[in-house]
């Protein structure tokens, strides 16, 4: 009886992979199966096939913002109706006219130095008595003085033609009162208002004495941040100094400049008030006093 178990009768298990590999010749001859046609297409391809150079193709594959940008963009578009319209083409037009903007030269002490009427001359008076303070020293006076000529109330006590208190104003100062008792001069001072174009509540003209201005000003209690004194070097000012002591005119925090010769001997304490400084120019003197 044959042996069923024995060992040429058992089946040798077969190696699937030999068959299915396939040699390097059938490799070469054989090209890979492509399914092409609109029926094999993917998602993709219909896609691209079908938004073809469109945005939403574009923006399919771009990456996405954040949330945090989103919002900022809605905050933004909110809020244009806020923002002024501007015009590239006026505002560069503007910033070359402001570059190409130049100073007018000063070159005499009858035009205004700094400010808003910057250039401008003034009318002169005939007489040769009238001395006129240089363009130098007023640069000087208003330099040392432009954190409070801002708004402020200045008295240009013997004003001349107007020069100090019109460069006040011109500064931003927002009221000049013009005190001389020469009536020739206050019309010049009137003029000068109007060469500059400056209206009636920014300058005030006063045809008096200093020493009766400061008596009527001081019962009426008025005073001023700026009070600049410029007499006459032949004119005899210790009354009007004396009113001055009294703290008469002057603003608790308020500055008297006093031009003066330069010979001229001031005190280092004027009543209530102390010396600041001393500033001069060739033959004329500023001495600077404020409340203790």
């Amino acid at each position: 009886m044959e042996n069923r178990r024995s060992p040429s009768n058992i089946s040798k298990p077969t190696n699937r992979n030999k068959f299915l590999q396939r040699s390097d010749n059938e490799k070469s001859n054989v090209s890979p199966i492509r399914r092409s046609g609109p029926g094999f297409e993917t998602k993709e391809e219909r896609f691209v096939n079908k938004n073809a150079g469109t945005p939403q193709e574009q923006n399919r594959f771009s990456p996405q913002k954040p949330k945090f940008q989103k919002n900022n963009e809605q905050f933004q578009a909110k809020n244009i109706r806020f923002q002024p319209k501007s015009n590239s083409k006026v505002s560069q037009d503007t910033q070359k006219s402001w570059e190409n903007k130049v100073k007018p030269q000063i070159v005499s002490d009858l035009q205004i130095t700094d400010g808003k009427h910057i250039g401008k001359y003034l009318q002169a008076s005939a007489s040769p008595k009238m001395r006129q303070t240089s363009r130098h020293l007023r640069e000087a006076m208003f330099k040392i003085l432009y954190r409070k000529i801002r708004g402020a109330r200045f008295l240009d006590l013997c004003a001349g033609i107007g020069t100090i208190g019109i460069e006040a104003i011109s500064r931003g100062a927002a009221l000049s009162t013009f005190v001389d008792r020469s009536a020739k001069v206050t019309d010049l001072i009137k003029k000068n208002l109007e060469i500059c174009a400056i209206k009636e509540g920014h300058g005030e003209i006063f045809e008096m004495e200093a020493v009766s201005f400061l008596k009527q000003m001081g019962k009426r209690r008025r005073r001023w941040d700026i009070v600049y004194y410029d007499p006459s070097f032949s004119a005899d000012f210790e009354e009007v100094l004396e009113y001055f002591k009294c703290g008469i005119g002057v603003g608790r925090l308020g500055v008297l400049v006093i031009e003066h010769h330069t010979e001229m001997f001031f005190p280092e304490n004027l009543g209530l008030m102390k010396r600041l400084r001393v500033v001069t120019q060739d033959e004329n003197s500023l001495s600077f006093y404020e409340n203790k």
